[in-house]
């Protein structure tokens, strides 16, 4: 399998591909939030019965063959970005025991793990997990405070071998008001070489389901992604609003992985796991071969 740098830096957009490739799940590929079981449940379940459920999901998902990358939101209490209504902290869910158990399964099946982590001290917090084979490390910009410090979260990631990914805010919450384009920019200049995938927020920071804050908004990711475009040779991938209707204009912003949770977990239409992934990797080959 390839390395997380690899699979998560090396777009393959690029490359030649068809259209079973893309409904396999080769191209565009999703990545299911798995913070989304767990929406309203921290705190009524105990947290061995959340995890046994999140295995029985993922696995599910693994064996249908067509997803190969698992998204962890991890909330802290000291991440000041979230909205009036914050998200629930789930560290005694995801722990690194958990984790390294997950990443095991996932890794067994020849996939890998996206550990997002939603804190202000997001080297710190890092460290815990350091032991377990990531592939890919997003985190919040928004909680950097200066390139000294951006710098040496994105190296030590790269030590790990696992890919960087700043998660950039272009919606925000009533506590976070997302840095300009030009801001960002700036920001991330010097080091974009090292970063192997930008994650964009397109929907309010942190919102769940069953506390949702709006969904996809495309048109003020564009100012964001238009900046970093033509300098940038890693891949996008957006998280917040992703559903079957909504799959076609993430790809068009050139999104190349997609956070998808609700969508997948809490189908408003009834829709199992399965057959959510099938009807949005078909939506993704609409968008790719022009096919209606």
């Amino acid at each position: 399998m390839p390395s997380g740098r690899d699979f998560y830096s090396k777009s393959k957009l690029k490359s030649r591909y068809t259209r079973e490739d893309i409904l396999q799940g080769k191209i565009i590929k999703l990545n299911p939030a798995l913070v989304t079981l767990t929406d309203g449940l921290i705190g009524l379940m105990p947290p061995r019965l959340l995890q046994e459920e999140i295995m029985r999901q993922v696995e599910q998902i693994l064996e249908h063959g067509k997803v190969y990358t698992f998204h962890v939101d991890l909330n802290y209490g000291d991440y000041k970005g979230f909205g009036h209504k914050r998200p629930e902290v789930n560290t005694s869910i995801f722990t690194p025991a958990f984790l390294q158990e997950l990443d095991k399964l996932v890794r067994s099946y020849g996939c890998l793990l996206n550990l997002h982590l939603l804190t202000s001290q997001p080297y710190r917090q890092l460290l815990r997990f350091s032991h377990i084979d990531l592939g890919a490390v997003c985190f919040q910009l928004d909680a950097i405070p200066n390139r000294d410090k951006l710098v040496k979260l994105i190296r030590r990631i790269l030590d790990l071998d696992a890919c960087a990914s700043p998660v950039i805010e272009t919606i925000g919450s009533e506590n976070l008001i997302p840095k300009p384009p030009e801001q960002v920019w700036e920001m991330l200049k010097p080091i974009l070489p090292e970063i192997g995938m930008l994650t964009f927020q397109l929907a309010g920071t942190a919102s769940r389901s069953n506390m949702p804050e709006g969904s996809l908004q495309i048109e003020p990711a564009k100012s964001y992604i238009n900046h970093v475009k033509d300098a940038f040779t890693g891949t996008i991938q957006i998280q917040g609003g992703i559903t079957v209707q909504t799959i076609r204009e993430a790809i068009a912003l050139g999104a190349e992985f997609l956070v998808c949770g609700t969508q997948l977990f809490h189908n408003p239409d009834k829709l199992t796991p399965i057959e959510t992934i099938d009807l949005v990797l078909l939506e993704a080959s609409k968008q790719l071969t022009g096919a209606n």
